[in-house]
This record gives structure tokens, sequence and C-alpha cells, in this order.
């Protein structure tokens, strides 16, 4: 296991994250920031969700909140189904089922 720093946008909730990563991703993915003024909000560990969406050792448990928002960052960056629900430790048919609903919800917006 190595530490690596990372660098991404500047603000006040995304700054540099410094973590020990999986050397074996560096490579192969871009790193996603949760970007957001408090650190979390009822019930949600922003900082959590980014080091699990960035596979960033140790990966934290989320909360079912928490899952369905690293569900929808890492869906937004084109990962694949079976990845998504590999790394929150749930189902594919579970992934399955919020994408449909997103679906819906931005389809009722319209």
């Amino acid at each position: 296991m190595s530490t690596t720093y990372v660098s991404g946008p500047h603000n006040t909730a995304s700054a540099s994250v410094v973590g020990a990563t999986d050397p074996s991703r560096q490579a192969r993915v871009r790193h996603i920031h949760v970007s957001t003024t408090e650190t979390g909000a009822s019930g949600m560990d922003f900082l959590a969700v980014e080091r699990a969406v960035n596979g960033d050792l140790p990966v934290p448990e989320l909360n079912h909140a928490e899952q369905q928002l690293a569900a929808r960052l890492m869906t937004s960056e084109g990962h694949a189904l079976a990845a998504i629900a590999d790394l929150l430790g749930t189902e594919q048919r579970t992934i399955s089922r919020w994408r449909a609903a997103w679906k819906k919800e931005q389809g009722d917006r319209t």
C-alpha cells in the first residue's frame, strides 16, 4: 500500500485528498471530487463518499443515502454497473433500480 497525493479542484470542500490508494487503480480511473461546502449533511458524510468512489483504502462503509450518492457519481463518470455494485457491496439489480428511479425523476422534472 502506498500513500498518494491527489490534487484536484481546490475549494472549501474538495481540497487535495491524501490517502492510501490501490496503486493498480491510479492509471485507470480519474479522481472524483464531491463538491459541497460542508463535509456532511442529513446523515451524509461526503468525504466518506469521495473516498469510497475513488477506492481510497480503507474503503469506508457507507449508509444507504451515501451509497446512492456514490452510485450516482460513478454512473455519471461512466463506471460499469458491476464495478459500482462491487465497490459499494450491493447487488447489481439494486444499482439498476436506483438508475431507473433517477431516470424517472429526471423525466418528472421536465
